[in-house]
């Protein structure tokens, strides 16, 4: 068999995959909304939709986010980070679907609340999904001019707009779910945890290309580290001054995570995994230059960070922790359509003549 065979062939098997995945999962989450608890069915679609979202997003701010710093060392490795654009129509389709069945799940739904208009059901989704639109074309405005002067100009553009737009959904998204809760970290958090998902992501990615360098992948490893750190101050950041000053409408955020106790061991655990695991899992050189060690705990880490994720919106409504079919058959969904995005986006690339560096 041909090396090109033998590459065809892998697509194949991936395609199919990718679109079981897809499928299947997108298949037994509907089966749970017409069988089950909708709330619950919905705010699982509202989790995968912040985890992948960040993820996919993220991906393709990272190589502009390099660039906009002047570094070339990730050059090669572009090209795996930016097919993330393949989840721009999902991410958009999951925000209406979200929307559509706001009233099933949205606490700010039909009721007036000392936020007023901002927190009106269809400007709050309006907004968001303008939002999210807007980062997505900016993206792909980036994907076709980047190498170029305009690129030059465009990449600290994207890199302001995922900040901004990714901080309004952690305010509509995450803090609104408890409209008694305030906080200004809420939307840096969001955005910056948003960007650690997408570095831990990319590693994963370069580990699976055979371009990538001992040096490319210790570069990665480093950056998994800075941003779980700069992640966990931000968390610490939250938790600190609400503990400190026992700030009424702050600390509701703290309460049901450390105080019912099924969310307790799921809090320690994200200590120990996310926020402080880095530390240690990549604290050595061999670790980060290492395929098969990056590629693991980057593995690993991602798991935690969907746990994350879920962790920032199921306590809000649920002191029980239930974790199933409902949310983890869209997990599965999303990574299937994820996966066949990108691999759709390689595809296309690969049969272009040259890209712009």
């Amino acid at each position: 068999m041909s090396t090109s065979d033998a590459g065809s062939a892998r697509f194949s098997v991936w395609t199919l995959v990718w679109l079981l995945l897809a499928v299947g999962g997108s298949l037994a989450w509907l089966l749970v909304l017409q069988a089950g608890d909708h709330s619950r069915a919905w705010r699982s679609l509202l989790v995968n939709f912040l985890y992948f979202s960040s993820l996919s997003g993220g991906l393709v701010v990272w190589p502009a986010l390099v660039r906009s710093c002047n570094g070339t060392w990730h050059l090669t490795l572009e090209r795996c980070a930016f097919a993330a654009i393949g989840f721009a129509l999902p991410s958009l389709a999951a925000l209406v679907l979200l929307w559509v069945g706001s009233a099933d799940w949205a606490p700010w739904y039909g009721v007036r609340l000392h936020q007023g208009a901002w927190l009106d059901n269809n400007l709050l989704f309006g907004r968001d999904l303008g939002a999210t639109l807007l980062f997505w074309l900016v993206a792909f405005w980036y994907l076709r001019r980047r190498g170029t002067p305009a690129g030059r100009v465009l990449a600290p553009v994207l890199l302001l707009v995922y900040c901004l737009v990714f901080s309004l959904i952690g305010f509509d998204l995450v803090m609104a779910l408890d409209p008694e809760w305030v906080t200004n970290l809420a939307g840096g958090y969001f955005f910056m945890s948003g960007l650690y998902i997408a570095i831990t992501g990319w590693a994963l990615l370069a580990t699976r290309e055979p371009e990538a360098t001992p040096d490319q992948l210790q570069d990665l490893g480093k950056l998994i580290v800075a941003f779980s750190m700069m992640t966990t101050y931000l968390m610490f950041a939250h938790l600190l001054p609400f503990w400190y000053e026992n700030l009424p409408h702050e600390v509701r955020f703290l309460v049901p995570r450390m105080n019912y106790r099924p969310w307790q061991g799921v809090s320690f655990f994200l200590v120990g995994l996310v926020y402080f695991g880095p530390l240690v899992l990549l604290l050595t050189i061999s670790a980060k230059r290492s395929r098969a060690a990056l590629g693991w705990i980057s593995l690993t880490l991602l798991v935690g960070l969907w746990i994350e994720r879920w962790w920032l919106v199921a306590p809000t409504f649920d002191a029980g922790l239930r974790l199933g079919v409902s949310e983890l058959s869209l997990a599965a969904g999303f990574l299937g359509m994820l996966g066949l995005g990108m691999q759709q986006y390689s595809r296309r690339a690969a049969q272009q003549p040259g890209e712009p560096q």
